[in-house]
């Protein structure tokens, strides 16, 4: 298929994401829900046959059963002439293995927040009776955010439907050699601990960057996963815990009764191993017994020869390592008696929320923090520590905590339409910090929700988030005539409250009556909300002498003060300063006219008293 081709004229092909056996994966357009999807298209030299038909339309099938926000979505099922295809919710991010490949192994933290939202998926499948048979790491998307999606249900059948049997490990198409359990290898029908052994293995890959059983063909892989044992992850990393060990090792039991039964099962002892590192409360039951299949007398085979060599090196090395063991394990002890003397081991706080990290630390540490956002680990709760937990350390020592702040960037929805308080509620939910509500004037109902800034989409948790929601809206009263103190009681009353005052000159309304306001008498105004006001301000008439009043200053620096009395007995200072020797016109006015008596001073000294009359 060509880029730039229009399926059923509405997914436009953008280009390709991702090719398999039977199928190619498209990123495309979808022109009518305007929004990028998948599109897994059948290869064309499989469009004729009965049986890759049959596998593409029970992946439709089983996909259509399902809706998780841990399982790719699907949309819709279409052919295009002989091109058939399924469109699907489109995964901007990574597959697990290509993660894995590129860091060489997860953190312990990492995994198991991971391996939860795996085993929802897995489990929400199983619930709606679909056995997925094809777990493995290419099979398991995740995006930039660190969200989990398990993909391709190609060969997952329904479990009424499971009727056939794997006859051949080394079809492609029914299973990755590496993951596949020791029931299908074996020639016998996968269930649901089918499913739950292959995350075992994803999770065994995760911590370690290894898969349990390897080996130069397909076939020498199925074996081993009849006929071995898997390898302690402990052995290939000793910082891996006891509790994730034991975990992962149950879900690898050859016999389905001894695994976990459930995925809900599985994920509630993945999520104590952060808890309790240590180990200790996984139980494995004792397996019933199980119908053998045509790989059978293989395993056993294997197993009596594996045991012959066993003994044999057994005897060989037995006679040379008890006395060179005996020595070395009392020296051991002896050095370790004196080392825990005065050292104390370091708790496991990986995976604590703070205050349980506080708590379990409060016996004889000093607890230091700092913050980091971090896309797996949950916020408040403990991300790294140092010193390493299992440490020995001196009593007292300072112990730092990396505490998680949660992702940096989260996914925020649309919310318009909604209410405030379900927007609030929502964007919390989210993660966002700083929310604050902008009451608008609006046609919606009160208290709806017009419109967001940011949009939705991926944003900084703690950039500022408005939310626009439409007020009640009041009439504004009139309030021009008014004084300040009336307007701002009939403004309260109808609502509303002053905004700004400004004063202007009226030359018909009186000194400090409202003569303008923000909002006309009668419109719509947002409740709660300040309407601006305009006040009158006197505008006073002055009146001057009819000429320019002068003053003989006989020495320089003179102290001169001029006192003005007005016909309505009121004084006033109409000027005080140091003049220098000379004859000074000083300007003089009132607000009052007719005659003014006029009292100059000089140094302190009453020099002069004259009367002026002011027009």
């Amino acid at each position: 298929m060509t880029i730039g081709t229009v399926l059923s004229g509405r997914y436009v092909v953008e280009e390709v994401v991702g090719t398999g056996g039977m199928a190619v994966v498209y990123r495309a357009w979808d022109r009518k829900k305007r929004r990028i999807v998948a599109v897994k298209v059948l290869r064309p030299e499989f469009q004729q046959d009965a049986e890759f038909l049959r596998r593409f339309n029970r992946e439709a099938e089983a996909a259509s059963k399902v809706s998780h926000e841990n399982i790719v979505n699907m949309y819709d099922v279409g052919a295009d002439g002989d091109t058939r295809y399924i469109v699907m919710e489109y995964v901007d991010g990574t597959t697990l293995k290509e993660m894995i490949r590129q860091m060489g192994h997860l953190s312990p933290d990492a995994v198991v927040r991971m391996g939860i939202r795996i085993l929802a998926a897995v489990d929400h499948a199983h619930v709606n009776g679909i056995v997925h048979r094809d777990i493995k790491p290419q099979n398991i998307l995740v995006d930039s955010q660190g969200n989990v999606k398990v993909a391709d249900f190609g060969i997952a059948r329904l479990k009424a439907q499971q009727t056939t049997r794997v006859a051949d490990v080394n079809s492609s198409a029914l299973g990755s050699v590496h993951y596949i359990s020791p029931e299908q290898a074996s020639g016998e029908v996968a269930d649901e601990k089918s499913d739950l052994y292959s995350v075992g293995v994803v999770l065994y890959e995760m911590l370690t960057g290894k898969v349990p059983f390897d080996g130069d063909t397909a076939v020498s892989v199925a074996l081993k996963h009849v006929s071995e044992e898997p390898r302690s992850m402990r052995e290939i990393d000793p910082s891996i815990s006891k509790a994730l060990d034991e975990v992962v090792l149950r879900a690898l039991r050859k016999d389905p009764a001894q695994r976990y039964q459930t995925a809900a099962d599985m994920a509630l002892d993945l999520r104590k191993a952060l808890g309790k590192p240590s180990g200790g409360f996984v139980k494995t039951p004792k397996g019933g017994k199980r119908k053998k299949g045509p790989m059978d007398t293989v395993r056993n085979e294997y197993k009596a020869v594996d045991a012959r060599l066993r003994r044999a090196r057994m005897r060989r090395n037995l006679r040379y390592a008890v006395g060179g063991v005996a020595i070395a394990v009392v020296l051991f002890l002896m050095i370790m008696a004196v080392w825990r003397i005065v050292h104390v081991r370091m708790p496991d706080v990986l995976g604590e929320p703070l205050e349980e990290a506080y708590a379990t630390l409060s016996g004889g540490f000093h607890v230091l923090t700092r913050r980091e956002y971090n896309s797996f680990v949950p916020e408040n709760c403990v991300v790294a520590q140092q010193p390493e937990a299992g440490k020995f350390v001196m009593p007292d020592t300072d112990v730092m905590l990396t505490i998680s702040s949660g992702p940096r960037d989260v996914t925020i929805s649309d919310y318009t339409g909604k209410t405030s308080d379900e927007a609030m509620q929502g964007l919390v939910a989210e993660g966002m910090n700083d929310v604050s509500i902008q009451l608008v004037m609006d046609e919606s109902e009160v208290g709806t929700v017009v419109s967001q800034q940011p949009a939705a989409g991926v944003v900084h948790r703690d950039e500022p988030m408005i939310l626009y929601v439409s007020g009640e809206k009041v009439l504004a009263p009139q309030v021009t005539g008014y004084s300040l103190e009336d307007a701002a009681a009939a403004l309260e009353s109808a609502g509303l409250k002053v905004g700004n005052v400004t004063h202007a000159y009226s030359a018909d309304a009186a000194a400090g009556t409202i003569i303008g306001q923000a909002v006309a008498p009668n419109s719509e105004a947002l409740a709660g909300s300040a309407i601006d006001l305009t006040i009158a301000q006197s505008q006073e008439i002055m009146y001057y002498p009819q000429s320019d009043f002068r003053v003989v200053v006989p020495l320089n620096n003179t102290r001169v003060e001029i006192t003005l009395v007005a016909p309505s007995g009121a004084e006033t200072v109409a000027y005080s300063g140091n003049l220098d020797q000379g004859t000074h016109s000083i300007p003089l006015s009132s607000a009052e006219s007719g005659t003014h008596i006029v009292r100059v001073s000089m140094d302190g000294s009453d020099v002069e008293q004259l009367e002026i009359s002011f027009q």
